[in-house]
């Protein structure tokens, strides 16, 4: 005996096989979405670390510089220049300096070799100085950061 009514499809083997079909598609549907939304979540994942190592590594750039302060130098410089006892820093000793200019000329002409290398008209430049060229730089205004590569300057003991 088989049910008649809206009910009888329920009940019967055809019924329950349609009402399978649908489920499985159901769920080939939901895997298929999952899948694209796990591809595009992989997507973004690397984006992310290629882009998070962009960051460290300009981090550890701009580190690099900013471990070596120019109060130190100059403290050093000064020290070295102004005192009469024996200083373990030596004029020969030469330090590689990172040199940043900038002037309002540089900003408005934009066919100067400087202005070209950068649109806001500050232009980096690097080269090895000794201790006397840097003092005589920086009577000049020239703002520079030195980068130690060979050990850094040791700090004067007060």
């Amino acid at each position: 005996m088989v049910p008649l009514g809206p009910e009888a499809s329920r009940h019967t083997t055809l019924g329950l096989l349609t009402k399978a079909k649908r489920f499985i598609k159901n769920l080939e549907d939901r895997d298929r979405k999952n899948s694209v939304y796990k591809d595009q979540l992989n997507r973004e994942q690397r984006y992310l670390k290629r882009r998070l190592q962009q960051l460290e590594q300009n981090l550890s750039k701009r580190r690099s510089v900013s471990e070596c302060s120019t109060s130190t130098v100059s403290s050093s410089i000064s020290t070295a220049s102004h005192s009469s006892a024996p200083s373990p820093i030596s004029e020969s000793d030469e330090v590689d300096v990172i040199g940043y200019t900038s002037t309002q000329s540089d900003t408005d002409d934009h066919s100067s070799v400087q202005s070209t290398s950068s649109e806001s008209g500050m232009a980096m430049y690097t080269r090895r100085l000794t201790l006397s060229e840097m003092l005589k730089l920086r009577q000049k205004g020239v703002t520079y950061r030195p980068i130690f590569q060979k050990g850094r300057i040791p700090r004067q003991q007060d």
